[in-house]
């Protein structure tokens, strides 16, 4: 599960680092939820630190192939999302075909109590639930999705007593589906609405910080 560093991120901290709010395309809230937004990626640790160096080390998609990442079905991967059709079914085959990976900790798989990997680590070693929402991630982006269209939730999850947990949002339209490691299936968040309690969310324009609606 995510780490609880990801979940204890407080109002009060993110208000010293913010920064301004961050301008970018805009969708309703989800969960019951407000949120606040930001471009500001200077943090020392944390969850931001940890999406950025895995972008860092991902290095927009170059090849890899060693004991600890692959790309040799990479190709074949972002081709089967392509090929599935429209935005929405695109969406289902992601999902489908990166819920087939082993559910693995990153104590036993990392010897590191958190670490975000890249999609080609994840396809090497599998992961978490954050692994799981990266690579959707990236597969819908090379299939064509927009990245302000998608983000990777911080979650708690309330029928679990708040356990925290890493979820994708992808936007189609005014709807969003929710894609998770849990389920096959892909959600319509406004039906999951009271599953989720969101903390923070992502992408690699901004990230958000979310307050509960009063």
């Amino acid at each position: 599960m995510l780490a609880h560093r990801f979940l204890a991120f407080t109002l009060a901290a993110a208000l010293l680092v913010f920064g301004g709010v961050a301008e970018a395309k805009t969708y309703p809230p989800l969960f019951g939820a407000k949120e606040i937004g930001s471009n500001n990626w200077n943090f020392k640790k944390g969850v931001v630190p940890d999406w950025r160096a895995m972008l860092g080390r991902w290095k927009n998609g170059a090849p890899c192939e060693t004991n600890i990442c692959t790309s040799k079905s990479w190709a074949s991967l972002v081709a089967e999302v392509k090929g599935a059709g429209d935005a929405k079914a695109q969406v289902d085959k992601a999902n489908a075909l990166m819920n087939l990976k082993p559910y693995i900790e990153d104590q036993p798989n990392w010897g590191k109590s958190e670490f975000w990997a890249t999609s080609y680590e994840f396809l090497r070693k599998s992961g978490d639930c954050e692994d799981y929402t990266i690579t959707k991630y990236m597969l819908l982006k090379e299939a064509g999705i927009p990245v302000e269209n998608m983000r990777i939730f911080s979650v708690r999850i309330r029928s679990l007593g708040g356990i925290g947990h890493a979820i994708l949002v992808v936007y189609i339209g005014n709807k969003a589906w929710v894609l998770d490691n849990r389920t096959r299936s892909v959600l319509d968040a406004s039906l999951v609405k009271l599953e989720f309690q969101p903390v923070m969310s992502l992408n690699e324009n901004q990230w958000w910080y979310h307050l509960p609606s009063k």
